[in-house]
């Protein structure tokens, strides 16, 4: 299994495994400054993350917004997720990023202790949405 960012001729298999998890298809690019990394064994995408460049202009601070965090079912709990994020994690320090955010939904459960263990934090937040389009 071999981490890396994203390359055009995964597309298939990343939409493949982005449907059975989220029930949704990549369809648009990324920003420059965004990172889209799979986790990938025998050419199939097992795993994925997507990371949105942002910067708090309050505290001057750059960090991303961490998204679609998936593993294909097959392969869950063999460490995929914690070795993506230790990928990022390497690529923080590397970019300054100051910090990483995230939301998961509370039924994702297996998520949320991955999360805890490697070090995220809940905040006391609570996220609202208005769709315009």
């Amino acid at each position: 299994m071999e981490i890396k960012h994203f390359e055009e001729q995964y597309l298939q298999s990343l939409n493949e495994l982005l449907e059975e998890a989220f029930g949704v298809s990549m369809s648009g690019k990324l920003s420059k400054d965004d990172a889209q990394l799979i986790a990938v064994s025998n050419e199939k995408v097992i795993g994925h993350l997507l990371l949105h460049y942002c910067i708090d202009p309050i505290r001057n601070q750059k960090f991303y917004f961490v998204e679609y965090v998936c593993v294909r079912s097959a392969y869950q709990n063999q460490g995929i997720a914690s070795k993506l994020f230790q990928y990022v994690f390497q690529l923080c320090q590397d970019k300054n990023i100051s910090y990483l955010e995230l939301t998961s939904n509370p039924s994702r459960v297996a998520a949320h202790h991955l999360y805890h263990k490697l070090g995220f934090q809940v905040r006391e937040t609570t996220v609202f949405r208005k769709e315009i389009l």
